[in-house]
């Protein structure tokens, strides 16, 4: 029986400090979070990094400079570089960036050394410019092979954490990942704060109650809007300097979406005094734009109850609505349509899916949300994953809770499509599964929630520029 919390485990609010840098973001020193305790077994669990740039085509980091070709791949030497362990890796979270494709194309990461599978990594058209959150297993010799499909792209890989393969590293004190259904927590254009300025950031923290103390890490969908002009936004725990990285590279005036693991920091800052201690993180945008942030989930610090541990796979295509596999037929205007896992990937105590989804060519912009089937209390979340425009073909990375084994079909998660027509593929990279088996009575506690989130205050306060 496959268990999960579908809402926050405590009452979450947030505050925000709006500051304009000029170009680099610095912030005082944070108190130093509660340490954890060391756990006996490290397998599966996880260990987030300061985004650290691993390859840029475009200067010759990590392999020799020069687009990646037709058919052409890149073996990237992955383990002991950018804060990853040289052993006991499983999988590593990557961000992915395409800059200037000759044709549209799409780049497949894959364990190195493995065939390459019929999974797609992040799609995009002629002259794009985005990214993609990655997930992708280790291959051999810690190296993950980037193979780009047609013309030629320049491509740009950071790395932001990676999973634990096995016991080695129990003094690291790893993290287990807590799923929430999707909720919506900030938005620019509503929430009070309006647009952003160019080369300024704002600071959110969110609280989770008496949990704030074990939370290392956020999963969030961070989606910028409309934006004046092409840019990027980067996301970080606000200690230090901004990293050389970004989260989320974006176009003039379209909607670009991204799923970002995001370092957290204690907020013992004059606007958190409400939420004293809650975790926080920043957001910077090069150039003016809203956004809009979703919450997926938290890393925690191993020391909370039922926390999950990830299991990475070789990308593995489940459904593809192009020939009937998964979906049945294209996904018209408002439909929702649930996609079952198959069996070869469920243990007893899988719970989470780790997947890459692909919108086709749709024929009208539209929003793409995915949520776990099969729970009548949880409809539609008021979130998106995907917000592809007319006629383009974008990927982007979802972590999904899964329906109960009592549900039919089992084990599945929903898809809804807003508006036009759309095609929709998924690809999954692994599952989060419990350690240890959930009983009966956990699991509906878990279900039942606790205290529903609410919405916090709006403050701003002048950091210096």
């Amino acid at each position: 029986m496959r268990k999960f919390r579908t809402l926050l485990g405590a009452t979450l609010a947030g505050a925000c400090a709006l500051a304009v840098v000029p170009g680099t973001a610095s912030a005082a020193p944070a108190a130093p979070q509660q340490a954890a305790a060391a756990i006996d077994d490290t397998t599966g669990t996880f260990y987030p990094l300061a985004p650290a740039r691993l390859l840029d085509t475009r200067s010759g980091v990590g392999a020799p400079a020069g687009a990646i070709g037709a058919t052409k791949k890149v073996d990237l030497q992955v383990a002991g570089r950018g804060g990853v362990p040289a052993a006991g890796v499983g999988a590593v979270v990557l961000n992915v960036t395409i800059t200037g494709p000759t044709s549209s194309s799409f780049v497949t990461a894959y364990p190195a050394g493995e065939a390459r599978p019929n999974a797609s990594s992040i799609n995009f058209p002629k002259g794009w410019l985005g990214s993609n959150n990655v997930t992708v297993k280790l291959g051999a010799g810690g190296k993950v092979s980037v193979y780009n499909h047609a013309g030629s792209t320049h491509v740009v890989v950071d790395v932001v954490g990676f999973y634990a393969a096995d016991n080695t590293m129990v003094d690291r004190n790893g993290g287990e990942y807590q799923a929430y259904i999707p909720q919506r927590m900030f938005d620019t254009r509503y929430d009070g704060t309006g647009k952003m300025p160019a080369g300024s950031y704002i600071d959110y923290a969110i609280d989770f109650g008496p949990e704030n103390p074990n939370v290392r890490s956020l999963v969030i969908n961070l989606t910028a809007v409309s934006p004046a002009k092409a840019g990027f936004l980067t996301a970080w725990s606000g200690a230090g300097s901004m990293p050389g990285a970004s989260t989320v590279n974006y176009g003039a005036g379209k909607v670009v979406p991204n799923l970002a693991f995001v370092q957290t920091r204690p907020c013992y800052e004059d606007w958190c005094s409400e939420i004293w201690g809650a975790p926080m993180f920043r957001v910077y945008t090069s150039q003016s734009a809203h956004f809009v942030t979703d919450l997926v989930g938290m890393m925690d610090d191993g020391t909370l109850e039922y926390g999950l541990r990830f299991k990475p796979i070789s990308p593995t295509r489940i459904a593809d609505s192009r020939i009937g596999q998964g979906y049945q037929g294209i996904l018209g205007p408002g439909s929702v349509r649930k996609v079952a896992t198959p069996s070869a990937l469920l243990t007893d105590t899988t719970d989470v899916l780790a997947l890459n989804m692909t919108a086709v060519a749709p024929t009208s912009n539209t929003v793409i949300t995915v949520w776990p089937f099969g729970y009548e209390n949880f409809p539609k979340p008021g979130t998106s994953n995907l917000n592809p425009a007319a006629g383009q073909t974008v990927s982007g990375a979802v972590l999904t809770p899964i329906g109960p084994a009592s549900a039919t079909p089992p084990f599945a998660f929903n898809t809804h499509n807003l508006s036009g027509n759309v095609h929709m593929i998924a690809d999954v990279v692994g599952t989060f599964y419990y350690p240890e088996p959930v009983s009966a009575t956990a699991a509906a506690t878990l279900k039942a929630g606790k205290t529903a989130p609410v919405a916090g205050k709006a403050s701003r306060a002048s950091t210096g520029s």
